[in-house]
């Protein structure tokens, strides 16, 4: 008798997100909290929808570039806040 074969999720089959995506991610939250900003604000200051801010958030999607200094602009901090500890 074969063995079954487990069903996997495409999350699964993803790589694990870098931990940097992962720390910028969660600096566009701390700044947009602190601002008291929504996620549908945020993203429509940088042209997406607000699940795609989400996957950002979360690292599941890189930001490019352009749209890391859109949102530095937008929260009001350099791109090396992005990136810092404080």
């Amino acid at each position: 008798m074969k063995a079954a074969k487990k069903k996997s999720s495409a999350r699964e089959k993803q790589p694990k997100p870098h931990p940097i995506d992962v720390h910028v991610g969660k600096r566009i939250r701390h700044f947009r909290h602190l601002r008291g900003m929504s996620q549908t604000t945020l993203a429509e200051q940088i042209g997406v929808g607000s699940q795609q801010l989400h996957r950002y958030e979360t690292a599941d999607n890189r930001l490019s570039a352009s749209k890391l200094q859109l949102a530095a602009k937008a929260l009001d901090v350099s791109i090396k806040d992005l990136f810092g500890d404080d």
